[in-house]
């Protein structure tokens, strides 16, 4: 019987030491490894090339939504669920947008675990049932807010890389773009809004429902 291959990563290990108990539990299921950085991480994705990672998201200087990005670049058919200790939209929306497939909060029964990992490895996306009502009332509103805005879908997506602390570099590797268009970018989207501050920017796009 072929037993779906699980790679655990979190830089708790009592959590991971406690999830892996509840994964080898199972006749399925085998955790054939743990890292508790994301550099850890991809190097065990690229040795064991696992069917299924499970990852938090805050790592030190790193975090899961680079993993996924990583995994999703060189091994598209490694799933990911991520397993998170913020309920935050935000959070949700980057992560699926990243390539994930499962958001969990850390607080998890057994049970929804086991019915996520199912879920996820039959290709279907799944989130947590508590945060599940939330996350599809922002969505509708992401989406009317969208449609009213004077930022362009580009301008949208780099105001909420912005918020997630992005730099001009970054938001250049993470959309393909060169720095020089990023910042071209920034400066129509400070005009549009009005707003002079990263601080202005956030609050901008909290009270417009664009994070």
């Amino acid at each position: 019987m072929h037993k779906i291959k699980i790679l655990l990563v979190d830089d708790h290990d009592i959590l991971m030491d406690g999830i892996a108990a509840i994964l080898d539990d199972e006749p399925k299921l085998k955790v054939i490894g743990k890292a508790s950085s994301v550099s850890i991480a991809r190097e065990l994705v690229n040795d064991l090339v696992p069917d299924l990672v499970l990852t938090d998201i805050s790592m030190g200087d790193s975090s899961g939504l680079e993993l996924t990005e990583y995994c999703m670049r060189h091994f598209p058919d490694v799933k990911v669920i991520v397993l998170s200790m913020h309920d935050s939209v935000h959070y949700v929306s980057s992560l699926f947008e990243a390539g994930a497939l499962g958001y969990l909060l850390k607080n998890v029964k057994r049970e929804e675990l086991l019915l996520a990992i199912e879920s996820v490895m039959e290709g279907r996306q799944y989130i947590q049932q508590s945060l599940a009502g939330g996350y599809m009332r922002a969505i509708k509103r992401k989406e009317l807010a969208e449609n009213k805005c004077p930022l362009s879908r580009r301008e949208i997506e780099i105001v909420r890389l912005i918020a997630a602390e992005y730099t001009t570099a970054q938001i250049s590797k993470q959309l393909f773009l060169s720095e020089h268009t990023v910042e071209t970018h920034r400066k129509n989207i400070g005009r549009k809004t009005g707003v002079k501050s990263l601080i202005g920017l956030i609050n901008y796009a909290r009270e417009h429902h664009l994070i």
